[in-house]
């Protein structure tokens, strides 16, 4: 008797998956984390091969700075709502006043693209039709995690961006965000659908969650969770410091990080007395602590990048007392997330301005005191214990700073137990954002251009007389 051959049955395969990431900066390294870190959300969300479309601000810089070669999945380019839209840039009334015309009409070439061959080349150039092409084929559309929805900046790139993707049907996930408060009603009029339209909408602290009250009709799909680079914690080395029992033999280095801020309370004065701070510390880190110290931060080394903190750092620097300033320098050198990190594992601990410097040197177990610009780092501060000590750009003296060093570093061995600990709740916290997208990765993405969101007409009536282009604050 013969007996029936086994059938096989095929493995099936798991398709290969776009996704876009759109308003990038990626000249300032924290940026460039948080890309990094939602790239490494999703692949753990996603068991097939992920491929990283991402739109960012100034794409030819960014691609020099992280080139195909080492990131060969990631593709960099044009940001739609720079390449497409026209804003003022400079006191050129006539051009100006012409700008938000010329914006309606762009807007509905959107809305027709693909119906004129000529419409699309007679607005749309080569460059900008490939894009438009990757957004119609792409599986999941990201915007990035940070602080960009914020009043202090002018927001119409951002809608300019979200008016483009709504046209193309795709919704995208709000990663790991600080937002708000939203106290102008144009902004809650065009974030509104967005924010309503989203599948997820993810934040870093319950204080942004707040300032969505009111504009998003289900809450469910917003969830707070740590700060997406937190997913780049060494998990080994942090529980290898925390096991061993005995604290890691110093170093003799110290690291800090400083940037100027425009918003400081009382101006150019406040920025005085923050450096005069800064200043203090770096003396008593030499003088009563035998430390050598680097300036070092997130955004420096560019020069086609309008934040440089090491011109902050040097500014400081020159007026150390000369035997203060043989024992500091300043890297002025751009640094990848990756050589960041590596270069923080040799400070005994850092002093940190920018909140993903901080972030960074937790990440790689590395104990921080922090100096909060913006809500976010308070909130941060928080979380990992260290808000008693935390120093606050608008008040902070040298007195002060003084205090909170010496109460830092007196408890050194503490906090490093605890913060780190703390680290390893953010990891997992960070992490837990692979859980949300999961279904969203799952599903595939529909092709559709349509006529936008409900109400885009409406809601885009700050374009047709150039109101809210017009007021030139600070753009994000």
């Amino acid at each position: 008797m013969k007996t029936a051959p086994l059938k096989t049955v095929p493995l099936k395969t798991v398709p290969l998956k776009t996704v876009i990431v759109e308003n990038t900066v990626c000249l300032n390294t924290g940026d460039a984390a948080i890309l990094l870190a939602i790239r490494h959300i999703l692949k753990a969300a996603y068991p097939g091969e992920l491929r990283f479309q991402v739109f960012d601000s100034q794409p030819e810089v960014a691609s020099r700075l992280y080139p195909s070669q080492a990131y060969p999945d990631i593709e960099i380019r044009k940001l739609l709502a720079e390449s497409i839209f026209k804003y003022p840039y400079d006191d050129n009334r006539l051009k100006n006043l012409a700008k938000p015309i010329y914006n309606r009409l762009a807007l509905s070439a959107l809305r027709h693209y693909g119906k004129s061959r000529a419409l699309d080349e007679t607005m749309f150039s080569a460059g900008d039709r490939r894009s438009l092409q990757m957004y119609r084929q792409a599986d999941l559309v990201v915007t990035t995690g940070g602080t960009y929805l914020v009043e202090n900046y002018n927001l119409e790139r951002r809608l300019n961006q979200f008016r483009s993707d709504a046209v193309f049907g795709k919704d995208p996930v709000f990663f790991t965000q600080s937002m708000g408060p939203f106290d102008k009603d144009y902004n809650r009029r065009e974030l509104k659908p967005v924010f309503d339209r989203s599948p997820l909408i993810l934040l870093r602290d319950e204080r942004s969650r707040g300032h969505l009250a009111g504009l998003v009709d289900n809450p469910g799909k917003c969830h707070v969770v740590a700060d997406s680079v937190f997913a780049l914690a060494d998990k080994e080395r942090i529980e290898a410091l925390l096991s061993s029992g005995t604290p890691p033999q110093p170093t003799g280095r110290v690291g800090i990080s400083v940037r100027h801020w425009n918003y400081v309370n009382d101006g150019a004065d406040g920025m005085r007395r923050y450096m005069e701070s800064i200043r203090d510390i770096a003396t008593a880190l030499v003088r009563d602590h035998g430390k050598q110290v680097t300036f070092v931060s997130t955004c420096q080394g560019v020069p086609e990048y309008a934040h440089d903190d090491s011109k902050t750092a040097k500014a400081i620097v020159a007026e150390l007392a000369p035997e203060i300033a043989a024992q500091v320098s300043v890297d002025a050198n751009f640094h990848t997330p990756e050589q960041l990190m590596e270069l923080v594992k040799g400070f005994d601990f850092v002093i940190a301005t920018r909140m993903h410097m901080m972030i960074m040197s937790l990440c790689v177990g590395v104990p921080v005191l922090p100096i909060a610009y913006e809500f976010k780092t308070r909130e941060l501060a928080k979380r990992v214990g260290l808000a008693d000590l935390l120093l606050d750009i608008d008040t902070v003296t040298p007195e002060q700073a003084g205090q909170k060093l010496r109460a830092f570093a007196g408890d050194l061995d503490r906090l490093r137990v605890t913060t780190l600990a703390a680290v390893l709740e953010e990891h997992a916290s960070a992490m837990s954002a692979s859980d949300l997208v999961r279904p969203l990765l799952a599903d595939t993405s529909a092709d559709v251009a349509g006529d936008g969101f409900p109400g885009l007409d409406k809601g885009a009536a700050g374009l047709r007389h150039g109101d809210h282009e017009g007021k030139r604050h600070r753009v994000a």
